[in-house]
């Protein structure tokens, strides 16, 4: 029975490993799968990863099959009892993992992606913090470090409540039942689930208030001591001792804990209650240094009379050695001993003292002087880890690009807010520049790659973008919060395209940095867009309505004539409304009515020729190709495309130019800013020397 807890007991204990696996060692025995890989090279020893047994699969199999259904449970219980909301990224991944080169720059970047053994470690230290936070609190009420995640306002929560509106789902953020409830319905019922469930969860989180490490006799206890997130009544650190302080002091308070004397009784029917605990088997000495057998103890009377000492009273004798160690050693004549048996006695004849008071190991002040400390250090560590991971991401990008979902949050006049679940980024999505111009792939306005004009040098490093200086950019509906979206415009010969983006609309964006008009500073991450929808459409949109005069002209001829009467030309085309000029024209077949034979002069020309050019059984032909019915050949330019490659080329010349010179101007007004502060810097002594040397002379 894996749904109720028997019993809770709390003491000292040797923990032996049979095995120390990794997440996907543990994750590949649950799926019968080998544990180990041999292609990897082993990693170091006394680390976890190391070649598992093959004995042992079957017993470890067992062990986790079972610790897997006991967190399915707690799990369960936690979210339809507590509240808990389930934040989690699953296998989508939200943690980015870089690959670096023997320089120290990024090469390859994935996303961490989460298995069910994550789930399952991460419910069984719930569980154990969760009770140890209630242990340490029954016996410290007002010194107790205990980690508090508070309720979320109402009011923190209105983009997540805008997104959820523009999806069509209802939303409740009462509570974190309610909200938990919210996101399942979203999840079951959401369009292009796994990026809009991505975007759900992200807004969820900035949203809610960081947890914080509170003292139990603080201020900040008095509110509430309950965890929002987890949807447990009391939850601390104990399970990363060796990471964290704040398990350290949670450790410091269990151990003064279960070591007084009126829980004793306690303990010690805890060991009775159904539990069978055979002897343990005989344990394989370590080679690692062991502070219980006195290992790194100086003195010799210490270790000899440690060795004498055996289970409770060994490790008793151990912490006292390390508590005298603790203390101001300059006083040889005993006087800190005298200081407090003085304390003590003074301690003993004050009223209302209880007994738990002397084995407090913190008081309330120094608990929350802790939990400052830690609180502060923990939110620069988060500001310094996202900082590194944008660094990192932008000199990845620099060399390389990347295309990937993201989903529109935003509307701007000039273009998109877009988030991106795979980098866990949000940022904007330009589609015009400052003048104006609308710089957008062709495919997405439903028009041909070689419409439009060169784009300009912010826009160039998306293959195919291209320049509409005649295009718009508009927020229509702009007071209807639910109805709003961002119209497109381009113009396509004799009339107009246009494309429309709203909230919640997924779309692809290629990720890229660049640094060519960058000096010292590395600049953000990049969107640009590619598509609109998961995968690159080449051609019209739904929104695009394009009318021809062709298409008008065609639809005239065929209600006055028939089929046999049309003009040849017109039965070429296979014509479509919904289709615009560029596949008309490109459909059009052209097919010469030409004789067999060549015309007689075409013919002479070409024996004479190839007798003028045969030699020695050789025979070359004439070159070239003949050119018929004055059609011209499509490889030679014509004058305007001469002229509008030419004034592309200036326009990239000039452009190139202009950013040298810019370059050049900030150089050089970085040496002018130098010299005028080197300049002031020299007035400055000469100024100080002068009134010391005025001063020295009026003192005498």
């Amino acid at each position: 029975d894996l749904k109720t807890v028997k019993s809770t007991w709390f003491g000292r204990s040797i923990i032996h490993n049979v095995a120390a696996m990794t997440y996907q060692q543990a994750h590949n025995i649950l799926h019968n799968k080998p544990p180990d890989d041999p292609n990897q090279p082993p990693p170091p020893p006394l680390t976890a990863g190391s070649p598992v047994d093959t004995k042992l699969i079957p017993s470890l199999k067992k062990d986790l099959t079972i610790l897997t259904k006991l967190a399915r449970i707690l799990r369960k219980n936690r979210e339809e009892i507590g509240g808990a909301v389930d934040l989690s990224s699953g296998d989508r991944g939200s943690e980015l993992k870089f690959s670096l080169d023997e320089n120290g720059l990024p090469t390859k970047v994935v996303a961490k992606t989460e298995m069910e053994i994550h789930h399952t470690i991460a419910e069984l230290m719930i569980m154990a913090n969760g009770h140890v936070a209630s242990k340490i609190h029954g016996h410290f009420p007002s010194s107790s470090l205990l980690r508090n995640h508070r309720t979320v306002e109402q009011n923190r929560f209105e983009d997540l409540e805008s997104a959820f509106k523009a999806g069509g789902v209802s939303f409740d953020g009462r509570s974190n039942m309610a909200l938990a409830e919210s996101l399942r319905q979203a999840k079951a019922s959401g369009k292009d689930g796994a990026v809009i469930d991505s975007l759900f969860q992200s807004l969820a989180t900035r949203a809610m208030s960081e947890a914080q490490y509170v003292c139990t006799g603080s201020k900040e206890a008095s509110v509430g001591l309950s965890h929002y997130g987890l949807g447990i009544e009391k939850y601390t650190h104990f399970t990363s001792p060796i990471r964290r302080y704040a398990d350290v002091v949670v450790h410091r308070l269990l151990l003064a804990a279960v070591t007084k004397k009126d829980d004793a009784d306690v303990r010690m029917a805890s060991l009775d209650v159904g539990v069978n605990r055979n002897a343990l088997e005989s344990i394989p000495d370590s080679a690692a240094m062991s502070v219980l057998a006195g290992d790194g103890l100086e003195g010799g009377e210490q270790k000899e009379q440690s060795d004498e000492l055996e289970g409770d009273d060994l490790l008793d004798f151990l912490l006292e050695e390390t508590s005298q160690l603790g203390l101001d050693g300059d006083d040889d004549d005993g006087s800190n001993k005298l200081d407090e048996t003085k304390a003590d006695d003074e301690t003993k004849e004050t009223d209302g003292k209880s007994s738990h008071a002397e084995a407090d190991p913190y008081s309330t002040a120094e608990v929350t002087k802790i939990c400052e400390g830690i609180n502060h250090q923990n939110r620069i560590s988060k500001l310094c880890s996202m900082s590194c991971q944008r660094l990192f991401l932008s000199l990845y990008f620099r060399g390389n690009t990347d295309v990937a979902p993201a989903v529109v949050i935003g509307l701007r006049a000039n273009g998109l807010l877009v988030y991106v679940p795979k980098y866990d980024m949000k940022g904007p999505v330009f589609l015009s520049d400052k003048d104006g111009n609308v710089q957008i792939h062709p495919s997405v306005m439903g028009l041909p790659s070689k419409a439009g004009l060169p784009p300009t040098s912010g826009f160039a490093i998306v293959d195919g973008c291209k320049r509409f200086p005649d295009g718009s950019c508009d927020i229509c509906n702009a007071d209807d919060e639910a109805n709003k979206y961002l119209q497109v415009i381009v113009p396509a010969g004799s009339s107009s395209v246009h494309c429309d983006f709203r909230l919640l609309d997924v779309i692809e964006v290629q990720l890229s940095c660049d640094t060519s008009d960058v000096v010292a500073r590395i600049p953000p991450t990049r969107l640009h867009l590619i598509s609109k929808g998961k995968k690159p459409k080449i051609g019209r949109t739904n929104e695009t309505k394009i009318t021809t005069k062709l298409v008008e002209q065609r639809q005239k001829e065929s209600s006055v004539t028939n089929d046999e009467h049309t003009h040849p030309m017109y039965k070429a085309i296979d014509v479509d409304i919904s289709r615009n000029v560029y596949h008309i024209f490109s459909s059009i077949q052209i097919q010469p009515n030409l004789d067999d034979t060549l015309p007689r002069f075409l013919q002479q020309q070409q024996q004479n020729h190839t007798k003028k050019t045969q030699k020695q059984k050789r025979v070359q032909t004439m070159p070239g190709r003949f050119v018929f019915g004055g059609f011209r050949n499509p490889d030679t330019h014509t004058a305007s495309q001469e002229a509008a490659a030419n004034a592309a080329a200036e326009a990239a010349a000039q452009r190139r130019n202009t950013v040298v010179q810019g370059q050049a101007s900030s150089r050089e007004y970085d040496v002018v800013r130098r010299i005028e502060k080197d300049i002031m810097s020299r007035m400055q002594r000469l100024a100080a020397e002068k009134r010391h040397t005025r001063r020295a002379k009026a003192g005498k």
